[in-house]
Parts: structure tokens; C-alpha cells; sequence
């Protein structure tokens, strides 16, 4: 088995260092992030992925994470870890997608399908989205943790938007519907997911 690189392992600390710092203890988004994190504690490279591609909304990659690494010092360096792997990742659109907004936005992941690792029940992601740009209210089965690196509007249900501001956490319960949106900068974000296994 192919060791892990160190530029992902820096991602991987990295986040999880920024997270713990910012989670309530004993919450869920405490217990989530503990269990992903714990789970992906050995390499499992993706060997099936596909060839690493951009998407026009990639262009605001750089300009995202330069904001972010204006930040708190945790959240810089998370930023940078990020723009380290960047080049590696397979970018997408949400299934679906209208033209305008995959033009507007594009999904990657780090761990799970054409990630830079795989795993049965964990996935953990990227979201990016150009200025000016709303993500479809959306629900799924795993819980859900974002650690947010940049400004932006998030919402949950039919709540009002609220934002979490640069370094902030989200957590998002099974099957509850969510949102986010950008506004004058680039939306920026992780998300890592959990499925329980099967039985």
C-alpha cells in the first residue's frame, strides 16, 4: 500500500487541529469530526480515480484561499495545506446542475470517489463557488461537518441565513436541509461526511 503524502497528511492535521479547536465539547459535531478523523487514520490511496481536472469556477480557487489565509492563524494554515493538494483534486458539478450554476461552482473530493484516498463510509470534500452564487437547499443521510474558510451565508430548513464568518463550523444533522451562499468573495469550505456502516 502506497504511503500517504505529507502535503495530504498537513491537510488532514491540519483540519482536524482547526476543527477540534472550534467544536463545543461533547457535541455532535465534536463526536462526528473525532470519529472521521479517527477513521482515515491509516492511507488508503484511490488507485480507481480519475485523472485531476478543473472547472472554470476553479479560476476563483486562489483568490478564496488567499482570504482565507488572511484568517486565523489555524485556518491560514489549513488554507495553504489545501492550495498544496489543489492540484491534485478532481473538481466536479453537483449532480444536476442547472448550466448557470455549474458554471458558478464546483465540488472535489479528498477522500471518497476520485478523491486522493478512499474509504466505505467516510468522505471528506471541498466546496468552492464564485461571488454571487447560491447552493440549491440540498439534504442526505450522513451528518455533516464544515469547517468554513471564508465569508458566505449558510442556512438550515427554512431558518434564516446566518454567517458563520472565516473559521467557522457548521454542523449539519442527517436528512436536514441545508444551503449556503456566497456574496461579493468566493465561497470556500470543507465538508466532511459520515455514514454509519451497514449492518
Amino acid at each position: 500500500m502506497a504511503a500517504r503524502t505529507k502535503n495530504l497528511q498537513r491537510f488532514f492535521d491540519c483540519a482536524q487541529l482547526a476543527i477540534k479547536a472550534r467544536v463545543a465539547p461533547a457535541s455532535d459535531a465534536s463526536r462526528a469530526s473525532e470519529l472521521i478523523f479517527s477513521e482515515i487514520g491509516l492511507s488508503r490511496p484511490n488507485e480507481a480515480r480519475r485523472d485531476c481536472a478543473r472547472l472554470p469556477s476553479c479560476a476563483h480557487f486562489d483568490a478564496a484561499a488567499g482570504l482565507a489565509q488572511q484568517g486565523p492563524s489555524d485556518i491560514a494554515a489549513v488554507a495553504a495545506a489545501l492550495a498544496q493538494i489543489e492540484p491534485e483534486l478532481v473538481w466536479y458539478n453537483r449532480k444536476g446542475s442547472s448550466p448557470a450554476f455549474a458554471a458558478k461552482h464546483a465540488n472535489a473530493m479528498i477522500v471518497g470517489p476520485n478523491g486522493l484516498e478512499t474509504h466505505d463510509h467516510v468522505q471528506i470534500g471541498v466546496s468552492l463557488m464564485a461571488p454571487d452564487t447560491v447552493y440549491p437547499d440540498h439534504q442526505h443521510v450522513p451528518e455533516e461537518v464544515y469547517l468554513v474558510l471564508s465569508s458566505g451565508d449558510w442556512r438550515q430548513n427554512a431558518g434564516a441565513w446566518h454567517e458563520p464568518a472565516i473559521g467557522g463550523i457548521v454542523y449539519n444533522p442527517p436528512n436536514i436541509v441545508h444551503g449556503m451562499r456566497s456574496r461579493t468573495s468566493p465561497l470556500l469550505a470543507i465538508w466532511c461526511l459520515r455514514a454509519e456502516p451497514a449492518a
